[in-house]
Order: structure tokens, then sequence, then C-alpha cells
């Protein structure tokens, strides 16, 4: 996040992302008070915006990952956790520390099942977790379940085949994981509501193939199936976001039937394809307006403001600022999103990378040096 090199046009990504994680709670927000055609949903499509988020996270982690076995031969999990733990945990966790001091001041009803699974990432798998100010974090313990799991996987595949085998083997595990999730959404959904907690939408098991298309590309980069098959794509790469539009709209007409079965793989298709011309491309116009700086900023900030956002939009934070005010109306309340971003990055986030840096620059100090890496 400060100083190395970052891969071009994923900053961007991420603010798209977030915008539209935000323009959906704003339009679920003006739903409440006026009425309007709800295919307006289908440019407001939030669910599109954290899928986005899963694959920039699948294709990062295993770049970051593959890098450092090619480099080193191995991977150290212990490092790796270490990086996830100081990029993940402060901003989050200074969030937290908010909504339990308004509780206490009774402001919010927080029970202690709303923190634990919260601060120890399993709400996505919890029914009795129900507080509207943590109800987002759902799709942040999707992601540190990816980051137990999959790490461990891909060294299995890297330490016991040759490297070009290995990242095969990862790739396969990868594609067997996008193939068979349609089927186990369909199967979860079939269960019942008992089963489904959360929603089908919001457990790993259901929703790991977002982060798999982001792994599958990252280790099939340079192969040459995949190139010839990336080389055809290319050539009408604005297909793709037509396609996600077209799917949002199915998404909005036949809800789960369309997302469960077809919906959210094809998504995970586009937005692969997506990343990858966008990181290849940054000449272009698209990659131009993706690294431009103040869509960059955007999406440095995206984390912060993901975690901040629902406070300032659900229609439940009357109960915390007394009805309806300018901190929580629209459009004013998308100010003091950021606003709070801005804070909660330069006051939290920033300085636990920076001190995650300065022990990482010891660790490097007393080994021999090593070749800087993308950031995570």
């Amino acid at each position: 996040m400060n100083g190395s090199r970052r891969i071009p046009s994923l900053d961007g990504l991420r603010a798209i992302s977030i915008l539209l994680v935000i323009l959906q709670h704003s339009f679920q927000r003006f739903q409440g008070t006026h009425q309007i055609n709800k295919y307006w949903g289908v440019l407001c499509n939030g669910f599109m915006g954290v899928y986005i988020f899963f694959v920039i996270s699948g294709f990062l982690i295993t770049t970051l990952l593959v890098n450092e076995y090619d480099r080193s031969g191995r991977i150290v999990l212990g490092r790796f956790y270490f990086r996830r733990v100081l990029r993940i945990f402060p901003p989050l966790y200074f969030y937290l520390a908010i909504v339990a001091i308004l509780s206490f001041m009774d402001l919010l009803h927080m029970t202690r099942l709303d923190f634990l699974a919260t601060a120890l990432f399993f709400r996505n798998y919890s029914a009795g977790a129900n507080l509207w100010a943590l109800e987002h974090t759902w799709s942040l313990s999707v992601e540190e379940q990816f980051y137990l799991l999959w790490p461990l996987v891909l060294l299995l595949c890297l330490r016991h085949a040759p490297k070009a085998s290995g990242r095969i083997n990862a790739a396969r595990v990868a594609l067997w994981v996008i193939a068979i999730c349609p089927l186990i959404r369909v199967l979860t959904s079939l269960l019942g509501n008992s089963f489904i907690l959360h929603g089908n939408y919001a457990m790993f098991h259901s929703r790991a193939d977002a982060l798999m298309f982001g792994c599958a590309i990252a280790l099939l980069i340079g192969t040459p199936t995949f190139e010839r098959f990336y080389g055809y794509v290319a050539k009408v790469w604005w297909l793709f976001p037509l396609a996600l539009v077209l799917s949002s709209g199915l998404e909005t007409r036949y809800l789960n039937y369309w997302d469960f079965s077809i919906g959210y793989s094809l998504d995970g298709l586009c937005i692969a394809v997506l990343l990858l011309w966008c990181v290849r491309n940054p000449d272009t116009w698209v990659g131009r307006l993706l690294n431009c700086a103040l869509v960059r900023h955007i999406g440095v900030l995206s984390y912060s403001i993901y975690i901040w956002q629902t406070f300032f939009l659900h229609h439940n934070s009357r109960q915390v600022f007394g009805g309806d005010t300018v901190f929580n109306s629209l459009p004013t309340s998308w100010f003091f999103i950021l606003v709070a971003a801005e804070l909660s990055y330069w006051l939290v986030e920033r300085p636990s990378l920076l001190l995650r840096s300065r022990i990482e620059s010891r660790w490097r100090k007393s080994r021999s040096p090593e070749p800087a890496s993308v950031s995570a």
C-alpha cells in the first residue's frame, strides 16, 4: 500500500466496486421513501461490486504467492498471515470498537455473538448475528476464510510438482471449484432457510468460485491455451461489461433462479477477463480512467469506505443519529462516508501498513535482500 509496485488498474477496479456497493445501498434507502422502478437497480448492483472485490483478491493473492515461490522456492505462510492481519484487522477492529461503544451507550444493541462473529470472521455462518451495523462484514468473512484455505492448497500443489505442473494443478483445483459451485448453491438453496443462514450469497462454500476466477487467471497467465483464449476475447473486451449489465438485469428479474444457477458463474468469468484486460491495457482510455489519481485514491480508500458505508446508509442508522439528519440522509451521507474513510485510512490503516513495512524491513535485513513485490 505504501510505496511498493502496484498492479495497474486494480485500484481503479476497487473504486468501481465500492461505487457499486454505495449505489445499491443508496438505491435501497431511496426506495424506502419513494416510488421507483426496480430496474434502476440494474445499474446499482452492489453484489456485483463485492464480486469484483472477490475476483481481485483471488488474482492478487495468488500472484503474490506464486511470485514469492518463484523467487525463493517456498511460500512463508507465517509472513503471509502476518501481512493479512495488519492489512485487514486494524480498520475493522477500529470500526467494531466504535460500534461497541455505541452499544454501551444504548444507541445500538450489539450481542456477544454479533461481536464475536465479526471479530473472528464467521458472520456469514452465524444465523444469530443480526446487528445492522455489522451486516456487511459477511464479505470480509468470506475473504478471511479464503486467506486461511487457499495459500495451503496452493503451496501443496506447488511443492509436489515441477514449477509449471504445480501451477497447472493449482489452476485445476480452482477450475473444479468454479465448476461445482453452481451445483453447491442450488443444493444449499434446496435445503431450506434454516441452513441458508444469512443467505446462500454469503457463505464461503457458495461464493468460493468468485475468488477462484481470480486465482485461475493468475495461475494460467502465460500458458499457450489460456493466451490463445485471451487473444480472442481481448478483441471483443467490450462485450463483457455489456454481459455484466445483462446479467444484472436478469438477476433483478429472476433473482436467485438466475444467480445461483448460472448468473454468478457468468459474472465471475466476465469480471476475470475484464480484470486481466484492464491490467494489460493501462494506456487505453479505460486504463487511463482507472489509473487517474482521483480514481486510484478512491480505490486505496475502498476498504475503509466499505467498512463505514453501512453505518451512514442503512435505514436503521436513525437509531444512532436520532432520525434523518445531515449525517445519514442522501446525498450528504456520501460526504460523511468519505470523511470517515479518510480518517480511518490515515489514523488506522496507513499506520498499520507502515508498521508492517518496518517489521518486514527488519526481517529482510536479517536475510539476503529480496526484490520488491506488488502490494496487497
